[in-house]
């Protein structure tokens, strides 16, 4: 006879720990650890950018995916990875949970066959009043733009790939403001549509941006954007300046323990909106490392397009020399 034990009858009186460690094949149990792996929803995901990580204010696990800006608790991934609606995701993992009290027996773990987008075959074309404009607006002319590797595009194709490398669809992208973003080897790393609501951003290969462009200065500044580096380097401050392709991905700490080896103070300027002062209070607690808060505007970039560069001047320099001073009385 089915025992009352075994019958549930809401998903919330499953563990999330349990949705996790059966659906998914982490390897390992999750015992108050955090989890890395491979984004479940980016195939091209070559760093792994997704975590399953305990969080204390609700006690329970949840996840957080930084390659596609994803995340939530087990039933919003397992919605994601089903690409089912809120009830069909309750009832199944409710269904497979009460087996598995009845029974012992786990549920299949899951082998996801995704469909993606990837980004290909550019077309370039030569720079106009128009790119000029845009650029300058921020303070930054052509010798930072190809210093940096930023370079206009015509136009680029989308191919969409299903989980066995065949191409099924494609379609092409043209527009006034298409820029791309190249490493010192040629590489196009990313797509920028300044513009565009959406896909304003379209990342092709893990790339730690300003880091070719490094001179030995004796302080680093870890900013949000190539945009923002050459900004903050078009103001004539002596510093490094290098930016992860996104916010909600912090630079690895291998990477940082090399960064505070090199320079004698290493701060963050990231966006003043909350994603930004999550960030940079993310690097203060796990590196040591100040930040500079500048409610201005979003971004020093808008300072400088919004007030000018002699404001953003006085609004960034006494707080990096702030942070710098903090930074050295710690280390």
């Amino acid at each position: 006879m089915f025992s009352s034990n075994h019958y549930i009858e809401d998903v919330n009186d499953i563990p999330p720990r349990w949705i996790f460690e059966n659906y998914l094949d982490l390897n390992v149990p999750l015992n108050g650890n955090r989890v890395r792996i491979k984004s479940l929803f980016n195939p091209a995901d070559k760093t792994p950018s997704m975590f399953i990580y305990y969080n204390r204010d609700c006690n329970c696990y949840k996840f957080k995916c930084f390659s596609t800006g994803k995340g939530g608790g087990a039933v919003d991934l397992m919605m994601h990875i089903w690409n089912v609606d809120f009830k069909q995701t309750c009832d199944k993992i409710i269904k497979d949970y009460s087996d598995y009290l009845k029974d012992g027996k786990s549920p299949e773990k899951q082998t996801f066959d995704l469909v993606t987008w990837v980004p290909g075959s550019f077309e370039h074309r030569k720079w106009t009043t128009a790119d000029a404009k845009y650029w300058s607006q921020f303070n930054i002319g052509s010798d930072l733009l190809e210093e940096h590797g930023v370079y206009p595009l015509k136009s680029y194709k989308m191919f969409k790939y299903n989980s066995d490398d065949t191409i099924v669809d494609s379609f092409e992208i043209c527009g006034n403001h298409i820029y791309g973003f190249y490493d010192t080897k040629g590489n196009l790393c990313k797509i920028y549509q300044p513009y565009k609501k959406e896909r304003k951003f379209i990342k092709i290969t893990d790339y730690l941006q300003g880091s070719d462009q490094l001179k030995a200065n004796k302080y680093l500044v870890i900013a949000s954007s190539l945009k923002d580096i050459m900004t903050i380097k078009s103001l004539g401050f002596r510093v490094d300046v290098v930016a992860p392709h996104s916010e909600n991905t912090l630079i690895s700490s291998e990477i940082m323990k090399t960064y505070k080896k090199l320079y004698k103070a290493v701060v963050s300027v990231l966006d003043s909106d909350q994603a930004g002062i999550n960030a940079m209070k993310e690097y203060e607690e796990a590196y040591g490392v100040p930040f500079c808060y500048l409610p201005l505007e979003k971004d020093i970039s808008d300072i400088v397009k919004h007030h000018g560069k002699d404001v953003a001047l006085r609004e960034l320099s006494p707080k990096l020399d702030r942070a710098i001073e903090k930074y050295l009385q710690k280390n």
